[in-house]
């Protein structure tokens, strides 16, 4: 052999792009089909990577078997894990699938035992493009093993492609997904040249050819989930362009055009694809903040319009009921109450919405104090949601440190902010109660705990509960009526008076902590605009 071929030299990039791909799509997603596709790419990673120092090592018999016998290990591997991925993206899952898995799992770790020995493969063979270890009777069985859960897999795929006409989506994934196993079955034809049968290494093409239509598949289709596709596409470039460092000078020189020609393709397939993404993200940018912009008009327009009329059927009920109309009798009592109730909370919610449009905007005006008590705002917040908690029997201590300075901030904002951590409390806390503790943690901060004993929060929802309009699954089941935009008010408030508020719980019916940490002195204008990242809960 007068050099290694060009297309070997790909077999570094394919590598490092499969492996990438396959760890960060199981970051995005996190299933069980991304799990089994991260140890096949492994796998196709570390064949590609022996057969680029088998290759490198032609002429030296001793180290290709070596090489050629520690690259089998993968080699036997990527069948049953082709085979467990089409099943689990097919959704086959009866019984007799699960044992012929079961199966191919078995004879991959027979056959790795086996591979290591001289029955397998001995000798090598070298022809003008390359070297290859000889297959001996034990090759027979590993090549009938992987040409059979290969065309398995492929009919698999081609059988659920053809199904799936009722979900063009769904149809056209399975599609590109086939077309890369089908692509990669090619690969097989690497076992002819065990047989002294000398055939030019096209076939390592496959690979970096898998690598493209997965990732098309992945970042175009959402086979996993919907990742960020430029990343991966940059990433993918930089891999494919930087392997020209590692290639020798006269590689690309003496290089064959068919080479040349499919190495350029990649490059220009993932450069297009990745100019394509950059459009769609920018598009798709522009008309989230358009209909932001026009939902934030819209609750704002509305709920200016909302609070007078609910003003005077507040204002009129109450009147009523203090007998301002006269007296009323019982009968009447009952509803009238119902209606002031009705129409408190509705109020609440449009100063809620209202609070939440004006954070959108990314404008708010603060009306600061040089002397507000923060042991003052718990206590009146403390004395609103009285009556609630003894209306259900639980308890509300309170530990002030007398010590703690007055704070510069608005009081109406750290006092909403602070009502509506206790509101939650009480209303989540079936038995026990609620305790809060104030502290001057360090000179210039206030520590202020809020513990309940309620219902506790799932450890998924823990990041969720703080996003607009979202709550926890134990809340939503607990209290119906709730909007989801108390934690999300309190949150930013705080933060914008330069604080921080953090939860934590055990897990559900194990209670919650709320932490509110508050400088002395926020360095914040009393009018400003807020540039804030707003995290939308799809779920």
């Amino acid at each position: 052999m007068e050099s290694i071929p060009f297309v070997i030299y790909l077999l570094v990039p394919s590598s490092l792009i499969i492996m990438g791909v396959g760890i960060y799509t199981h970051i995005k997603a996190r299933n069980k089909e991304s799990l089994i596709f991260l140890f096949l790419t492994i796998a196709q990673s570390l064949f590609s990577i022996g057969n680029f120092f088998l290759w490198d090592s032609c002429g030296i018999d001793k180290d290709v078997i070596f090489w050629d016998r520690l690259l089998y290990i993968p080699g036997i591997m990527m069948p049953p894990l082709i085979y467990h991925f089409t099943l689990e993206f097919c959704n086959r899952k009866t019984d007799k699938d699960k044992l012929s898995l079961g199966i191919s799992y078995a004879l991959a770790c027979v056959l790795i035992m086996i591979s290591q020995q001289n029955y397998f493969v001995n000798d090598v063979f070298n022809y003008n493009w390359g070297c290859h270890t000889v297959a001996q009777t034990g090759h027979h069985f590993f090549a009938i093993y992987v040409f059979y859960y290969v065309i398995k897999s492929i009919v698999y795929l081609y059988h659920f492609w053809k199904g799936e006409s009722n979900d063009s989506s769904r149809k056209s994934q399975t599609f590109f997904v086939f077309l890369a196993f089908l692509a990669y079955s090619f690969l097989a034809l690497v076992i002819i040249v065990a047989y002294k049968i000398p055939i030019y290494p096209f076939f390592y093409l496959s690979l970096p050819l898998f690598a493209l239509l997965m990732t098309y598949a992945i970042i175009e289709k959402n086979v996993f989930v919907s990742i960020f596709a430029i990343d991966v596409l940059m990433v993918a470039i930089l891999i494919m362009v930087s392997t020209f460092l590692l290639f020798p000078e006269d590689t690309l020189i003496n290089a064959d055009f068919s080479g040349r020609l499919f190495f350029f393709v990649l490059i220009l397939a993932a450069s297009f694809f990745l100019i394509k993404k950059n459009h769609e993200e920018i598009s798709r940018k522009d008309e989230i903040e358009r209909v932001s912009r026009l939902k934030s008009e819209f609750i704002s327009i509305s709920s200016h319009q909302l609070r007078t009329p609910l003003g005077a059927i507040r204002g009129y009920s109450s009147m009523m009921l203090e007998g301002d109309y006269g007296k009323i009798n019982k009968k009447m009592h009952e509803p009238l109450t119902y209606i002031n109730d009705a129409s408190v909370r509705m109020i609440k919610l449009v100063n809620s919405l209202l609070d939440v449009s004006r954070l959108e905007r990314g404008k708010l005006e603060f009306k600061l104090s040089q002397n507000v008590s923060v042991n003052k705002i718990i206590k009146e917040c403390i004395d609103d949601v009285t009556l609630n908690a003894k209306a259900k029997g639980i308890y509300i201590k309170f530990k002030e440190d007398d010590s703690i300075p007055v704070i510069r901030a608005d009081e109406d904002k750290i006092k909403q902010s602070i009502h509506n951590l206790i509101n939650n409390a009480v209303l989540y806390t079936q038995k026990g109660g609620i305790t809060i503790t104030t502290k001057k943690k360090r000179a210039k901060t206030i520590f202020i705990q809020i513990r309940d004993t309620g219902i506790g929060i799932a450890k998924d929802d823990l990041e969720k509960i703080f996003k607009s309009f979202s709550r926890g699954n134990g809340a939503s089941q607990i209290y119906t009526q709730g909007t989801g935009l108390g934690l999300f008010v309190a949150k930013n408030f705080i933060e914008m008076h330069n604080g921080k508020l953090r939860v934590s719980s055990e897990g559900e019916g194990k209670g919650s902590l709320f932490c509110i940490e508050l400088p002395v002195k926020s360095f914040i204008e009393e009018k400003q605009d807020f540039n804030l990242t707003f995290e939308k809960d799809n779920g």
